[in-house]
């Protein structure tokens, strides 16, 4: 109560404790994830000199980034929700710097494929994860400031990662692409465990892991089958990762998804609006 007698309204806070320090802290690692997406097509020809390697490896190692994160950022994102952000996004900044490790040092082009998928799936944690904490600890016109200078240099820093890269083939072999990022995702890590808080309004609800599994191998199946449709004689291969994509897709709509629903509810703002959409009727009993 106040002094007056009048009930105290608590306000919302519109930006965190220390919010330039987070937001930096955010960006930084929003970063990591932005320069390894961009480093590798400029290796391109020199990876497949190195490895005599065949088109199909190649288009593999360009997209085995996009591949991971893509898969990966739906269900890793209902995880961070549920069991911390915080937590997911230092788990994401550590994996990448393994997986930069394994794709400068790979023996092969088969390696490096599986590096940049696992490098894919560290960004999966990461980088979404940063727009939703950016979302939880801002609001008002603080949180569109915050999302625009995460956007604007996000951009920015993406655009980098060719020049930065084209620059180091200049003068030294071609994993050394891979290793821009080592030293920023250090201080992304020191960063994010000093100054990002360690919860933002994660939710109390189960995770649909059923729903997110699924997510995996439709988004998988459809980047790969896109993929491969440019490429001579993979006709079958299409056909098979369309056929897993539809599948998976056919499933997910088979089952209901309170996860998906709930999600859905909160964008289009009515119940029945959210039944509709995850294809489950509206009206008293459903």
């Amino acid at each position: 109560m106040s002094k007056t007698g009048a009930p105290r309204i608590d306000v919302p806070r519109e930006a965190p404790a220390r919010a330039s320090l987070v937001l930096a802290s955010l960006i930084i690692v929003a970063a990591v994830a932005n320069l390894n997406l961009s480093v590798a097509n400029v290796a391109l020809p020199a990876i497949g000199k190195a490895f005599d390697s065949s088109q199909t490896a190649l288009n593999l190692i360009a997209v085995g980034y996009s591949l991971g994160l893509a898969a990966s950022v739906l269900y890793l994102g209902a995880v961070g929700d549920r069991h911390g952000r915080k937590l997911l996004l230092l788990l994401g900044v550590a994996l990448s710097v393994p997986a930069c490790l394994l794709a400068a040092y790979a023996p092969r082009d088969t390696v490096l494929v599986a590096a940049r998928i696992l490098g894919g799936l560290s960004a999966g944690m990461a980088y979404p994860t940063t727009l939703a904490l950016i979302t939880a600890l801002w609001a008002g016109p603080a949180r569109t400031k915050a999302i625009a200078l995460w956007s604007a240099l996000g951009g920015g820093i993406s655009m980098l990662g060719p020049v930065i890269a084209g620059a180091l083939l200049e003068s030294f072999y071609w994993g050394s692409v891979f290793l821009i990022t080592l030293p920023l995702a250090a201080v992304a890590l020191v960063m994010a465990s000093l100054f990002v808080p360690a919860h933002a309004n994660e939710s109390a609800e189960p995770v649909d892991n059923l729903g997110g599994t699924l997510s995996v191998f439709l988004v998988a199946g459809l980047v790969l089958a896109i993929n491969f449709a440019a490429v001579p004689g993979q006709g079958s291969l299409v056909v098979g990762l369309a056929v897993i994509a539809l599948g998976a897709l056919l499933i997910f709509l088979m089952f209901p998804h309170r996860d998906a629903e709930r999600e859905l509810l909160r964008r289009y703002g009515t119940e029945d609006s959210a039944r509709a959409a995850t294809g489950r009727p509206s009206g008293p009993g459903t």
